[in-house]
Protein backbone atom coordinates (compact mmCIF):
# COMPACT_ATOMS: atom_id res chain seq x y z
CA UNK A 1 0.00 0.00 0.00
CA UNK A 2 1.43 3.32 -1.14
CA UNK A 3 1.54 5.95 1.91
CA UNK A 4 0.17 9.30 1.69
CA UNK A 5 2.79 12.22 1.24
CA UNK A 6 2.46 16.10 1.56
CA UNK A 7 4.99 18.26 -0.23
CA UNK A 8 6.38 21.33 0.18
CA UNK A 9 7.09 23.11 -3.12
CA UNK A 10 7.63 26.47 -1.07
CA UNK A 11 11.71 26.71 -1.13
CA UNK A 12 12.62 25.81 -4.71
CA UNK A 13 13.59 22.02 -3.87
CA UNK A 14 10.14 19.88 -2.67
CA UNK A 15 10.18 18.27 1.02
CA UNK A 16 8.14 15.69 1.00
CA UNK A 17 6.36 14.26 4.45
CA UNK A 18 5.55 10.75 3.84
CA UNK A 19 2.79 9.62 6.55
CA UNK A 20 3.85 6.96 9.04
CA UNK A 21 0.55 5.78 8.82
CA UNK A 22 -2.05 6.73 6.56
CA UNK A 23 -5.16 8.74 7.44
CA UNK A 24 -8.17 5.99 8.51
CA UNK A 25 -11.23 8.61 7.25
CA UNK A 26 -10.90 10.63 4.51
CA UNK A 27 -13.41 12.87 2.79
CA UNK A 28 -12.14 13.94 -0.49
CA UNK A 29 -13.25 17.41 -2.12
CA UNK A 30 -16.16 17.48 -3.70
CA UNK A 31 -17.97 20.38 -5.66
CA UNK A 32 -20.06 23.40 -4.44
CA UNK A 33 -21.69 25.04 -7.11
CA UNK A 34 -21.76 29.14 -6.93
CA UNK A 35 -25.47 30.29 -7.78
CA UNK A 36 -27.46 32.99 -7.09
CA UNK A 37 -30.95 34.15 -8.47
CA UNK A 38 -33.08 37.00 -9.40
CA UNK A 39 -37.06 37.63 -9.87
CA UNK A 40 -38.03 39.76 -13.26
CA UNK A 41 -40.16 42.50 -12.44
CA UNK A 42 -42.46 41.35 -14.94
CA UNK A 43 -46.20 40.42 -13.94
CA UNK A 44 -45.13 36.57 -14.21
CA UNK A 45 -42.38 37.08 -11.79
CA UNK A 46 -39.61 34.54 -13.71
CA UNK A 47 -36.74 33.70 -12.05
CA UNK A 48 -33.27 33.91 -13.55
CA UNK A 49 -30.09 31.91 -12.52
CA UNK A 50 -26.63 32.92 -12.83
CA UNK A 51 -24.00 30.56 -12.20
CA UNK A 52 -20.37 32.09 -11.75
CA UNK A 53 -17.18 30.01 -10.49
CA UNK A 54 -17.15 27.03 -8.18
CA UNK A 55 -16.57 27.55 -4.75
CA UNK A 56 -13.39 26.37 -3.24
CA UNK A 57 -13.53 22.65 -2.78
CA UNK A 58 -12.52 21.23 0.74
CA UNK A 59 -11.64 18.33 2.10
CA UNK A 60 -10.82 16.12 5.66
CA UNK A 61 -8.97 13.32 6.72
CA UNK A 62 -8.95 11.90 10.19
CA UNK A 63 -5.61 9.69 11.26
CA UNK A 64 -3.34 8.97 14.30
CA UNK A 65 0.25 9.86 15.49
CA UNK A 66 1.63 7.09 17.87
CA UNK A 67 4.90 8.38 18.12
CA UNK A 68 6.85 11.49 19.31
CA UNK A 69 8.78 12.17 15.75
CA UNK A 70 5.42 11.29 14.52
CA UNK A 71 3.87 13.77 16.17
CA UNK A 72 6.09 16.62 16.08
CA UNK A 73 6.41 16.72 12.34
CA UNK A 74 2.86 16.76 11.84
CA UNK A 75 2.83 19.27 14.47
CA UNK A 76 5.23 21.51 12.59
CA UNK A 77 3.91 20.96 9.33
CA UNK A 78 0.18 21.74 9.85
CA UNK A 79 1.21 25.13 10.54
CA UNK A 80 2.54 25.98 7.07
CA UNK A 81 0.16 29.09 5.72
CA UNK A 82 0.79 28.27 2.04
CA UNK A 83 -0.27 25.44 -0.91
CA UNK A 84 1.55 21.89 -0.49
CA UNK A 85 0.59 18.85 -2.39
CA UNK A 86 -1.04 16.24 -1.18
CA UNK A 87 -1.10 12.65 -2.51
CA UNK A 88 -3.02 9.60 -1.27
CA UNK A 89 -2.99 6.43 -1.42
CA UNK A 90 -4.72 5.73 -4.68
CA UNK A 91 -1.78 8.43 -5.76
CA UNK A 92 -4.42 11.22 -6.43
CA UNK A 93 -3.48 14.67 -5.94
CA UNK A 94 -4.06 17.97 -4.80
CA UNK A 95 -2.74 21.81 -3.85
CA UNK A 96 -4.11 22.20 -0.86
CA UNK A 97 -4.04 24.36 1.97
CA UNK A 98 -4.64 23.51 5.51
CA UNK A 99 -7.31 25.60 6.73
CA UNK A 100 -7.70 23.53 10.08
CA UNK A 101 -6.15 21.18 12.87
CA UNK A 102 -7.28 19.68 15.97
CA UNK A 103 -5.30 17.32 18.08
CA UNK A 104 -7.34 14.84 20.64
CA UNK A 105 -4.85 12.72 22.93
CA UNK A 106 -6.01 9.13 23.03
CA UNK A 107 -5.81 7.53 26.90
CA UNK A 108 -3.09 4.69 26.67
CA UNK A 109 0.13 3.99 28.19
CA UNK A 110 1.56 5.42 24.97
CA UNK A 111 2.10 8.77 25.95
CA UNK A 112 2.43 9.85 22.25
CA UNK A 113 -0.64 8.72 20.90
CA UNK A 114 -2.42 11.16 19.11
CA UNK A 115 -5.73 11.45 16.78
CA UNK A 116 -5.87 13.75 14.35
CA UNK A 117 -8.51 15.60 12.45
CA UNK A 118 -7.12 18.13 9.30
CA UNK A 119 -9.18 20.41 7.34
CA UNK A 120 -7.71 21.46 3.65
CA UNK A 121 -8.92 23.84 0.83
CA UNK A 122 -8.34 22.83 -2.49
CA UNK A 123 -6.45 25.44 -4.39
Amino acid sequence: MAQWTLTDNSTGTPVVLTFDINPYKFSPPGRSANLSTQTTTAPNGARIMFQGYDKPSTASFTGRALTQSFYTTLDTWKDKGYPMTLTDDQGNTWNVIITGWKWERLKRTNLWAYEYNAEVTVL
